[in-house]
């Protein structure tokens, strides 16, 4: 019933990950791994705000009230929907509002399965069950780096500065400004 092509397809595709999600969590359930096993939803970058047709512009999407889209190093561009799913270990409802990112999963799975990271291992990530369960409050993050072909972005608590090709190196602050509009 949706009329806009490139619209109604998306929509399918959202439908089809969901029946399928579905699936995989209910079979976890019949397979009585649910709270064994850590399911993990992110995407990789934010949505495109310009969806082309034949190279002309179909359709203007949003992802308001961040400004970016996939392939920028605005807001709209790297903030994105990230679900941790695991029954009996991460409690269910918990909200985190600290920024993590998916260089956090390689240690986080590395210790759940019971090993041991050292400084040796050089991941960038860290561990994300502490801070998931309530044992440690706080970020695991001190600082976190993006670079995008010529762009550049520096975030440290509330603060982000990023370096766009086609202007001066701008400063926002996320918590007044998540919008990245008062430079």
């Amino acid at each position: 019933h949706v009329s806009d092509k490139s619209r109604r397809n998306y929509c399918a595709m959202v439908h089809r990950l969901d029946i399928n999600v579905g699936r995989i969590m209910q079979e976890l359930k019949e397979q009585d791994l649910i709270d064994k096993t850590m399911v993990v939803f992110l995407s990789d970058n934010g949505g495109p705000i310009r969806v082309k047709k034949d190279g002309d512009v179909a359709g203007i999407r949003s992802n308001a009230p961040l400004r970016g889209a996939k392939g920028i190093l605005l807001e709209g561009g790297i903030r994105v929907p990230f679900v941790i799913s695991m029954p009996g270990t991460v409690p269910s409802g918990r909200t985190y509002p600290e920024p993590v990112s998916s260089l956090d999963l390689t240690p986080t799975f590395f210790k759940l399965a019971g090993g041991t990271v050292t400084p040796n291992d050089e991941l960038d990530g860290d561990d994300l069950m502490p801070f998931q369960s309530g044992l440690k409050s706080g970020t695991p993050h001190t600082q976190m780096k993006w670079r995008f072909t010529i762009s550049g972005s520096l975030r440290e608590g509330d603060w982000k500065m990023i370096r766009l090709p086609d202007r001066l190196p701008q400063l926002f602050n996320l918590k007044e400004d998540v919008s990245e509009l008062n430079d």
